[in-house]
């Protein structure tokens, strides 16, 4: 009986409280703000690339609309940066958009009877200027 009575006095009231102090919470917690605020910033970053790999797609889909069109023609006559009109277009050709498409016919210099035709679509967004330029060959015979 006087064992039993000893081995409760050595317990002693702070070592048999479980739980966490408070500087490990604070560590913990300061973990998980970083954690969050890392994958925050990288998700912003992944967004805006979207952003801008849309324009860019959307810009290349305009300049090949627009040398299929300029292609097709059965006549060529020298042109320096013609384009649609002065206000931008949108991404379905439609006024009043962000992007400028202009174009060039002229002679090639690779050999006579062919003209060489370039379609660039320009954007401005988010502080970056962004251009397309597609070109290509046609035989005029």
């Amino acid at each position: 009986m006087a064992t039993a009575k000893l081995k409760k006095a050595r317990l002693s009231p702070i070592r048999s409280q479980r739980g966490f102090t408070f500087n490990e919470v604070l560590i913990a917690i300061a973990l998980i703000v970083i954690g969050i605020l890392g994958f925050s910033l990288n998700t912003a970053g992944v967004i805006r690339g979207n952003q801008v790999s849309s324009s860019v797609t959307i810009a290349t889909n305009l300049a090949q609309e627009k040398l299929e069109e300029l292609t097709a023609q059965t006549t060529f006559t020298n042109v320096t940066d013609a384009s649609d009109a002065n206000n931008p277009i949108t991404a379905i050709g439609a006024r009043d958009g962000r992007f400028t498409r202009t174009w060039t016919i002229k002679d090639s210099s690779v050999g006579s009877g062919l003209k060489e035709i370039s379609v660039t679509v320009s954007s401005t967004e988010y502080l970056f200027s962004r251009d397309v330029v597609l070109a290509t060959l046609v035989f005029t015979g």
